[in-house]
């Protein structure tokens, strides 16, 4: 089995669950015992501010918006780049805390770039590659920029638009597409 920590699930056309159409799911953990992961691009309107006097004991300013990471409930999290304050290392210089503690002092340190995220999406052994078996998921390697994504464009049409971008640059034997292929 490969794992496919480190990696991006896009939610296929046919995934019709509610709780991940048109999802981009950063995997966290992958083995035979199971998946973990947090949806990307599930923002709220809650913000820190609005959530540090139910979580901390003194109020905590930052217009810094919380996400919804899947269906299944679980402590707050946070994905960023810094070593001393993580729990796991997801990529290459980017890591996930859930201790409390540690995501206290992210968010009065105010780490950028960053993603605060509640709750998370699990499957149990074999559940993700049996979702794979009917199509529901596509994957792609996770960059920090699709991660921490602040474009204006939908997340989940910019790495669609990639992984068709990338698919059609292995076929083709070619190792970098330009941006615009007209003016090749």
């Amino acid at each position: 089995m490969n794992s496919l920590k480190g990696h991006l699930l896009i939610a296929t056309p046919e995934l019709l669950d509610p709780n991940f159409v048109r999802t981009v799911t950063l995997m966290l953990e992958h083995s035979a015992e199971g998946a973990l992961g947090v949806v990307l691009n599930r923002p709220t309107e809650a913000t820190v501010t609005d959530l540090s006097g139910q979580i901390f004991d003194e109020p905590v300013e930052w217009d810094k918006a919380l996400h919804i990471g899947g269906p299944v409930q679980g402590p707050l999290m946070m994905i960023h780049s810094v070593e001393e304050l993580s729990d796991k290392e997801v990529l290459p210089g980017l890591f996930h805390s859930i201790d409390a503690a540690k995501v206290k002092d992210l968010i009065q340190q105010k780490v950028e770039p960053s993603l605060l995220v509640a709750n998370y999406a699990g499957w149990g052994p074999g559940q993700l590659e049996s979702e794979f078996d009917v199509e529901s998921w596509l994957t792609l390697p996770a960059t920090t920029e699709h991660i921490f994504w602040a474009g204006a464009k939908d997340l989940w049409d910019v790495v669609v638009n990639a992984l068709s971008a990338r698919r059609l640059s292995e076929f083709l034997g070619v190792r970098e597409l330009p941006v615009d292929p007209t003016l090749n």
